[in-house]
């Protein structure tokens, strides 16, 4: 997927933010480089993966589960 200059322009009509041709090509190029490394890690293949919920192995401290 990729934005065209007329897409960007659009967006920032949307929201309301003023925005020159240059500036709307540099957003352009930026927005596309995202979208093309999204589509490189949908590429991946991550069956088999753990899902987890931070980077390193970490636990979370936790009070006793007590009523009170």
């Amino acid at each position: 997927m990729s934005l065209t200059l007329e897409q960007v322009q659009r967006i920032a009509h949307l929201a309301r933010i003023e925005i020159s041709e240059s500036e709307a090509r540099t957003t352009q190029s930026h927005l596309n480089g995202i979208f093309q490394l999204i589509e490189q890690m949908q590429a991946v293949d991550t069956r088999g993966v753990k899902p987890m919920a931070h980077a390193q192995d970490l636990s979370q401290r936790l009070r006793a589960d007590a009523v009170t």
